[in-house]
């Protein structure tokens, strides 16, 4: 989930009001009709609740301060490992001063050098770096405009990045819910993806996501086994993404959506009503990584899983920082490390 800009922010806010109407549509008719006058449908009143979330935008969100991160076993000595780029080009909500500043201290502690990059996407940006991360790229600075507008990457920007790419290079995408599937198509389709421009969770409950090892929806990949069991990830937690899947058999499961998981597909930002579309994507992805040639490719179909933050009138976190986001950590380490081959292929 990303963060300001008319986004929203405070959904943890609303959990309570959601699940009540979602209770209300569980009970009988003659209850619904007596307290809901003109049989005005749950659904409807979802929408209602719903349509003023981008007011909820203004809700305090704040970086969680008191957050730190910890690494035991550093990759690198400090200050000794590859270059890592963070796109801050691309009208990106999260940045290293901003919301993904302890995601940029957390790999600073395993010993990356970590910059911002405030240029479009050339040979000449990328040449000395090892990995460039993007995270929710948008063509325009709402995403209100972005979502009528086309992709937010130049031909010539994905030419030299895949190029880059497979000459070596590496890179971790992260992909939030709509419109960020839709801005990022056009590099998703290169990679081998298909991105639902949608809205990804478990409707019954509006928790964050949370995938294990013991349901199945953690898969086993380097990433989740890290070099020994001080590293291995067995939870991980998301924060309202879209789902994904591959076109390309050379993507291997990371999270996998529990069948529970619907997208919905509205018309527009968040327009949802009585006759939204709704996708069962119980077995598409939230996360996945493949080799492209000689580089290294990992995806993420959420932002909110690399921060650390306090979101609303009563603080609740969100992020890294949740008891149950508490390896989100290690799982974006332990995919950094992968990506700088730290981490084997297979």
């Amino acid at each position: 989930m990303p963060d300001g800009g008319g986004q929203l922010t405070d959904i943890c806010g609303y959990t309570n009001i959601v699940r009540t109407l979602i209770h209300l549509a569980k009970v009988e008719d003659t209850f619904v009709e007596a307290v809901i006058p003109a049989r005005i449908s749950i659904v409807s009143l979802l929408s209602l609740v719903l349509a003023p979330l981008s007011a909820a935008a203004q809700e305090p969100v704040v970086e969680d301060t008191s957050y730190r991160v910890q690494v035991d076993a550093p990759a690198y000595p400090e200050g000794a490992g590859p270059l890592v780029l963070l796109d801050e080009a691309h009208h990106n909500a999260h940045s290293l001063t901003g919301f993904y500043r302890p995601f940029g201290d957390l790999l600073r502690a395993d010993g990356y050098r970590v910059a911002s990059l405030r240029e479009s996407i050339t040979p000449e940006a990328l040449a000395d770096a090892g990995v460039i991360v993007i995270s929710n790229a948008l063509p325009a600075a709402s995403q209100e405009a972005a979502d009528t507008l086309g992709f937010a990457f130049s031909d010539d920007e994905l030419e030299a990045l895949l190029g880059w790419i497979r000459g070596g290079g590496a890179l971790l995408l992260f992909v939030d819910h709509r419109p960020f599937p839709r801005a990022a198509a056009n590099l998703a389709a290169l990679l081998g993806l298909e991105m639902l421009d949608g809205y990804a969770l478990d409707y019954e409950v509006w928790d964050p996501v949370v995938f294990s090892r013991s349901r199945g929806t953690l898969a086993p990949h380097p990433i989740t086994n890290g070099r020994d069991r001080a590293e291995r990830v067995d939870s991980a937690a998301t924060f309202y993404g879209h789902a994904m899947r591959a076109l390309d058999p050379a993507f291997r499961p990371i999270l996998v959506f529990g069948p529970e998981i619907e997208s919905m597909q509205p018309e527009g930002l968040w327009e949802i009503g009585d006759d939204t579309p709704r996708i069962a994507v119980g077995g598409w992805l939230q996360g996945a990584a493949r080799s492209l040639d000689r580089g290294r490719v990992v995806v993420y179909s959420e932002a909110a899983m690399a921060v650390a933050q306090r979101v609303g009138p009563n603080a609740e976190p969100r992020g890294m920082n949740t008891a149950v986001g508490s390896q989100n950590a290690r799982l974006l380490l332990n995919s950094m490390r992968w990506l700088t081959r730290v981490l084997p292929e297979h």
